[in-house]
C-alpha cells in the first residue's frame, strides 16, 4: 500500500505540473486553432509516454525493494526456524485469537512422547501427558493464565511407558501489535537428568552426613575411653605423675568436646564459637573445682571449622589451667578471669585473655621459658597463623594475652 501511494502521488503531481506548464507554454505562441489541437494531441501522447516510463521505473524500483525485504524476511524466518529446531529446549507458539498452535518444535514431540499431528489436532493431549499430581496446577495456568508471564514452572510428564520426565517451563505473553494476533510462547527444558543427579547428590550427601556423624561419635567415644584409662592411672600414680596425667586429661577433653559438639549439632562441618568456648570453660572449671573464680566471657558468635576449633580450644585450655594451677594457687576473694573473642574492623579475629592472679615472677621471660604450658600456647598460635600482639604480666596484677588470627577458615554469623 505504501508503494502504491507513493506512485499515485508522484503521478498526480507530475500530471498537474505537465498540464499547467504545457498549457502555459502553448499560450505564449500565437497559433491557429488547428495548430493548437495538433499540439494538444502531441502533448497528450507525450504525457502518456513519459509517465509510462516513469511509472515503469518506479515500479521496478519498488519491486526490487519489496523483493529484498521479502528475501531478508525469508532468511530471518529460516534462521529462526533452524534455531528453534536445533536448540534442546521445546518451543510452542500458541495463537490466542484462533486458539490454535502456530508453531511447534520437534523437541515438543520428543518431550511429551506424542506425534506432531496429534498435538496440532488436539492441544489437550499436552495436558493429558502431564503427571496427575501436577495436572490441575498446570491446566489452570495453561487454560486461564495465558495472558500472563510465568517463569520457573516445574512439573512432571508421564510417558506412555510409565516413565516420568521433569520439565521446566518459561511462558511469555506477547500482546498484539498493529493488529497482529496475541500469542503465548512456551519454552520448555527437559530437567530429567538434572533432577536425577540432584536426587543422587542429596542421597550421597545424606549418606556422607551419616558417616561423618558416626566418625565424630566414634572419635568422641574413643577419646572418652582414653580419658577413663588416664583417670584410672591417676589414682595409682605418684603426685607429680598424677599432675601430668590430669593436665593431659584436660587437653584430651578439649579435643573430645569438639567432636561431641559436631556430633550433637546440626552442622557437621562447624560449631558455634559461643557454645564451644562456654562449654569448654565450664568443663575445665568443674574439673578443677574452682567455683571461687569469676569467669567472664565476651565471645562473638561465629562458626568454627574443626581445624581451627581444636588448637583454639587447646590454647584456652592451657591459659585456664595455668591460671587455676599457678595464678590462683592461693585462693583470692576477687579472683577473676576474662576471655574475649571478637572480629576486629580489619576482618581479623582476636583472642584476649586476662586474669588478676599472681602474675609472672619478677625477671621471668616468657619467651625463654621452658614450661610446657606457655610453649603450647605460642606453638598453637603459630599453627593458627596467628601473631602475638601483647603478652604482659606484673607480680600480683595477673597476666594478659592478646593474639590475632587470620579468619580464613572461620565464618561470622
Amino acid at each position: 500500500m505504501k508503494a502504491a501511494a507513493r506512485i499515485a502521488i508522484f503521478y498526480l503531481f507530475f500530471g498537474y505540473l505537465w498540464i499547467y506548464y504545457s498549457d502555459y507554454a502553448i499560450s505564449l505562441f500565437s497559433l491557429s486553432a488547428d495548430d493548437i489541437r495538433e499540439i494538444q494531441s502531441l502533448k497528450g501522447w507525450g504525457f502518456v509516454t513519459i509517465s509510462a516510463f516513469i511509472i515503469y521505473f518506479l515500479l521496478v524500483r519498488e519491486l526490487k525493494y519489496q523483493k529484498k525485504v521479502l528475501s531478508e524476511k525469508f532468511e530471518s524466518d529460516q534462521l529462526f526456524q533452524v534455531i528453534l529446531e536445533r536448540i534442546e529446549d521445546a518451543v510452542i507458539v500458541f495463537n490466542l485469537d484462533t486458539w490454535k498452535i502456530d508453531f511447534l518444535s520437534e523437541q515438543v514431540c520428543r518431550l511429551f512422547d506424542t506425534e506432531t499431528k496429534e498435538i496440532l489436532a488436539n492441544p489437550q493431549v499436552l495436558i493429558d501427558r502431564v503427571y496427575e499430581g501436577d495436572r490441575t496446577r498446570m491446566s489452570h495456568i495453561w487454560m486461564n493464565q495465558l495472558r500472563e508471564n510465568h517463569t520457573g514452572l516445574l512439573y512432571r510428564i508421564q510417558m506412555k511407558d510409565g516413565k516420568i520426565k521433569w520439565a521446566l517451563e518459561h511462558r511469555l505473553f506477547i500482546p498484539s501489535i498493529d493488529g497482529s494476533p496475541n500469542k503465548a510462547v512456551a519454552v520448555i527444558s527437559d530437567m530429567t537428568s538434572y533432577m536425577e543427579n540432584q536426587t543422587k547428590l542429596e542421597q550421597s550427601l545424606k549418606e556422607n552426613e551419616t558417616l561423618l556423624t558416626e566418625v565424630h561419635h566414634r572419635v568422641k567415644n574413643n577419646l572418652a575411653v582414653i580419658i577413663s584409662f588416664l583417670q584410672l592411672q591417676v589414682y595409682s600414680s605418684p603426685p607429680e605423675t598424677a599432675d601430668i596425667l590430669e593436665q593431659s586429661i584436660v587437653r584430651i577433653k578439649a579435643i573430645a568436646l569438639v567432636h561431641e559438639k559436631l556430633y550433637s549439632g546440626k552442622n557437621l562441618s562447624g560449631l558455634s564459637s559461643v557454645d564451644y568456648i562456654t562449654s569448654l570453660v565450664e568443663n575445665i572449671k568443674l574439673m578443677y573445682m574452682r567455683t571461687d573464680i569469676l569467669i567472664e566471657l565476651d565471645i562473638q558468635k561465629m562458626e568454627f571449622n574443626i581445624i581451627d576449633a581444636i588448637p583454639m580450644g587447646l590454647m584456652i585450655t592451657e591459659m585456664l589451667t595455668n591460671s587455676f594451677r599457678h595464678a590462683f594457687k592461693i585462693p583470692k576473694e576477687d579472683a577473676q578471669i576474662k576471655i574475649e573473642f571478637i572480629v576486629n574492623e580489619n576482618g581479623q579475629f582476636e583472642l584476649k585473655y586476662r586474669d588478676n592472679g599472681s602474675g609472672f615472677p619478677i625477671g621471668f621471660d616468657y619467651r625463654k621459658a621452658e614450661t610446657i604450658g606457655l610453649s603450647v600456647i605460642f606453638s598453637l598460635s603459630s599453627q593458627l597463623n596467628g601473631r602475638e600482639i601483647e603478652c604482659s604480666s606484673s607480680p600480683g596484677q595477673g597476666v594478659f594475652y592478646h593474639f590475632s588470627f587470620s579468619p580464613k577458615r572461620t565464618n561470622s554469623k
